[in-house]
Order: C-alpha cells, then sequence, then structure tokens
C-alpha cells in the first residue's frame, strides 16, 4: 500500500514538471542577451519585454505527500497457561500365597547283593627243552703278501756350479764442483792457471785479481776403487739320495670267525586257561514310590486404583495493544513556476524546481 502511494506521487510531481517545460519551450534558445534586442524571428512568439521586470511567476497547487504515522492498534494474542489436572490409573502387586503340596515321587534306593561269578584265568606252566644255537667261533690265521718299500739310495752326478769372483781396480773419475770455485778441495794447486798466483787458486775461491780464464774447468779428477767382478763355471761331483722301489714279501695274522652248533637247555613259560569261580557283592537300585511334603510359594496379582497429578498448557487467547507504523497520503500546498511571455533564463531553474533562488535575477 505505502509502495503504490510512493508511485503515484511520483508520477504527479513528473507530470508537473513536464507540463512547466512545455510552456517554456517557446523561448528555450532565447536567452537574456538574445532579449536586448528581442527574440529572434525563429522563436516564434512576440517581442520580449523588458528584462529589468521579473520574467517568473508562481502559482500554488495542491498534491499529496506520504507520510509516516505511528498508530496503537488492538491485536488477538494466542497463550498458553498451566493447568493442573488429575487421572487415575490401575497397577497390578503381586501378593505372595504360600501352601503345603503333597506330591508322591519314585526314588531309586541302592540293595547290595551277592553272586557266583565264573571266569577264565591263564596259568603259567613252566617246562625245559633243548634247542640248538649257532655263534662264531674266532681264530687266528698267519698270511704271507708283498709290499713296496721305498728306500733312498746316495748317487753320484756331476754338476755346473756358478762361482762368483773378482778384484779391486783403480779407475779415474770426473767429479763435477761449483762454478763459483775454482776447484774443489781435492783439486791441486798446479789446476790453476800460469797467470794466477798460487794463492788465488786456492780451494776456498780465486782473487779476485785472478781473471776468469785463469779458473780451471767446473770438473776435477779423482782416483776411485771399483771392484769388477768375475763369474766362472766348473763342474763338481755332487752325492744325491734317490728313492729305490722293490717289492718286499712279509707275513701278518688275521682274526675270522667260524661257525659252531651248541645245544642248550632253556626254560619254557606257557599260559593254560583254567576256570575258577568267586562270590562277588554288587550294588543295584531298585524303585520305591515315596509321599513327600513342601511347601509352594505363588504369587498372584492384585489391581489397585491410584491417582497422579500431570500439568498441560491450555491455550487461551486475548486483546493486546501494538505500537504500529502506518503510511498515509497527506495534502500539501507547493508554489510551482509558470512560463511567462518571454523566457529570460529561468526555465532550467523551474526545471529543478525553483526561480532565482541563487540569486540569480530573471
Amino acid at each position: 500500500m505505502l509502495l503504490q502511494r510512493l508511485l503515484v506521487f511520483g508520477s504527479v510531481v513528473g507530470l508537473l514538471l513536464t507540463a512547466t517545460a512545455a510552456q517554456a519551450g517557446g523561448c528555450a534558445s532565447c536567452g537574456t542577451a538574445a532579449c536586448a534586442g528581442g527574440c529572434p524571428a525563429a522563436c516564434g512568439v512576440a517581442p520580449c519585454a523588458d528584462v529589468s521586470q521579473p520574467a517568473c511567476q508562481f502559482v500554488e497547487k495542491t498534491v499529496s505527500v506520504p507520510e509516516y504515522v505511528t498508530e496503537t492498534r488492538m491485536v488477538t494474542v494466542t497463550k498458553c497457561r498451566p493447568e493442573t489436572r488429575e487421572r487415575a490409573y490401575t497397577v497390578y502387586k503381586q501378593v505372595p500365597e504360600t501352601r503345603t503340596v503333597e506330591q508322591t515321587c519314585t526314588v531309586m534306593v541302592p540293595q547290595t547283593r551277592t553272586k557266583t561269578v565264573t571266569y577264565t584265568v591263564q596259568k603259567a606252566v613252566q617246562r625245559q627243552e633243548d634247542r640248538q644255537y649257532t655263534v662264531m667261533v674266532p681264530y687266528t690265521e698267519t698270511r704271507t703278501a708283498t709290499r713296496r718299500v721305498c728306500r733312498m739310495v746316495p748317487t753320484q752326478e756331476t754338476r755346473v756350479v756358478r762361482e762368483c769372483a773378482g778384484r779391486w781396480e783403480e779407475r779415474v773419475i770426473e767429479v763435477p764442483v761449483a762454478t763459483s770455485r775454482c776447484a774443489a778441495r781435492s783439486c791441486a794447486p798446479a789446476a790453476c792457471s800460469a797467470g794466477c798466483a798460487p794463492a788465488a787458486c786456492a780451494p776456498a775461491a780465486c782473487s779476485a785479481d785472478c781473471a776468469p780464464a785463469a779458473c780451471p774447468p767446473a770438473t776435477c779428477q779423482r782416483t776411485c776403487r771399483v771392484w769388477v767382478p768375475e763369474v766362472s763355471e766348473r763342474e763338481v761331483q755332487v752325492t744325491v739320495m734317490k728313492p729305490s722301489y722293490e717289492e718286499v714279501p712279509y707275513e701278518y695274522t688275521v682274526t675270522l670267525c667260524r661257525p659252531e652248533t651248541r645245544t642248550r637247555t632253556v626254560t619254557l613259560c606257557e599260559y593254560v586257561p583254567e576256570q575258577q569261580s568267586r562270590e562277588v557283592q554288587y550294588t543295584v537300585c531298585v524303585p520305591e514310590q515315596r509321599v513327600s511334603s513342601h511347601q509352594v510359594t505363588e504369587y498372584r496379582c492384585v489391581p489397585e486404583q491410584k491417582t497422579s497429578t500431570y500439568t498441560v498448557m491450555v491455550p487461551y487467547q486475548e486483546q493486546q495493544e501494538v505500537q504500529v507504523q502506518v503510511c498515509r497520503m497527506v495534502e500539501k500546498t507547493i508554489t510551482v513556476p509558470v512560463q511567462t511571455s518571454c523566457d529570460t533564463g529561468c526555465t532550467r531553474s523551474a526545471r529543478r524546481g525553483f526561480c532565482g533562488r541563487r540569486g540569480r535575477g530573471c
């Protein structure tokens, strides 16, 4: 309902604005500057009036405006209240009852009796008997055989052996020395040049006055003893032990067994069946009728009435005041600008619903 009223109000305001714009459409292209010399012929209206006079007029119109108000209304509310009720129900109690019952029953009474029983037994009987048996009697026998015997026999053989001999020889060898020295300590002073003083060729170093050409070469000679080996071969006679095999006869003793039959007496035990009798006692059960009394307890169901209280929720209705917001359409008078003889610039302001509110003269 509220939405429908808002739609109606919006439609009315839109129609009013459309009508105002249509009335001002004749001079929509004419501005205030154009009115100074009169509206052009294209406007299709009479010449503009004096621009110093107001160009806008207002009329009052009544429109419907929605308004929300709070009203108090009575509504029906359903509630529940507790209510206590009683109900009757039946219970059954087990009541015991005892009584004596006589019952006839059969019992088995044991009795001891005697009877003669014949049975068979196996009686042992011994007897003597001669039996032959075979035994293995050992005896010794000497036998002859041959066996292969290995003996070591000395034998003369000729073999070639090498003997290592030698001698000592003295040889002269060249030994390198340091180049910064004229000669080593083993060099003789005669190795120096004739143009250099003997002191310059000392083992320590050449003198500063000695020319480099006067120094001896960088090697010196030494005499060394060298062992010169000499290998010679010669034949020698040696005695070696070689194995010699031969067949040698020998005697050995063996133990053998030969069968021999002998006789011996053995005792045999045989079982012979024999009938015997004896008296034995046995127990039998004889049925006997007896009357016995015993107590029997039986339970009987006895009904009993009882009352219980329970609570139920009973619904009821009542009137209650509630606050409700209601939308109503209220009539309201508003001022609306209308079109004059010539538009002086208020048409745009009229479209927005006012004329000259921002200090602009029409």
